[in-house]
């Protein structure tokens, strides 16, 4: 495991060195968070985790257009080293923090939150509607909302419903209930 969350090797240096010299677009293979210190004087970063041996092809479809970047973040990348829950390093490892991790912790500060992601276009979502589920076995309540692609590049999106309880429930919020990718 890691000791902390910076890249390896001096990469945050080598990053600054290029950015002050040209036009920088960081492309950021990762097995889980990561800290860019760099984020805020690059023009650009991606980042992919655990792609398999077609990462490099898929890395290529995107930097060359024949590919819009579609994901979105399956985690909270902090701001800084503070703004997660520290990795162990012994054999014990303690878990106080109970739900309130990554993006559900008002604690930490996010440089890139869950669920962020962006692509080549745009998307307009019509307003929530709130529906009846009569034909849905075990559904109270269903929300729509229409998305439009508004940009030029053909791409999806995910949708994705995030609610929050009263305090006195108990549980972080906001938390992700649903997503769907259109």
């Amino acid at each position: 495991d890691r000791v902390d969350l910076n890249l390896d090797d001096h990469a945050d240096e080598l990053i600054e060195a290029v950015r002050r010299a040209a036009t920088t677009i960081v492309l950021v293979q990762a097995p889980g968070a990561v800290v860019m210190p760099w984020r805020d004087s690059v023009d650009g970063i991606l980042i992919m985790f655990l792609g398999g041996q077609e990462t490099g092809t898929a890395w290529a479809d995107v930097l060359f257009g024949d590919h819009a970047p579609t994901g979105r973040l399956p985690l909270m990348l902090p701001a800084t080293e503070a703004d997660s829950i520290p990795p162990g390093l012994g054999g014990s490892v303690p878990y106080s923090e109970g739900l309130e991790t990554s993006y559900r912790s008002k604690k930490f500060k996010a440089a890139f939150p869950f669920g962020h992601g962006l692509t080549y276009t745009t998307f307009e979502h019509s307003p929530l509607v709130k529906e009846t589920c009569d034909d849905v076995q075990d559904c109270q309540l269903r929300i729509r909302t229409d998305v439009k692609n508004t940009g030029h590049v053909a791409a999806p999106t995910v949708v994705q419903l995030y609610l929050e309880f009263p305090v006195k429930a108990g549980l972080p919020a906001p938390f992700l209930k649903a997503f769907k990718k259109t």
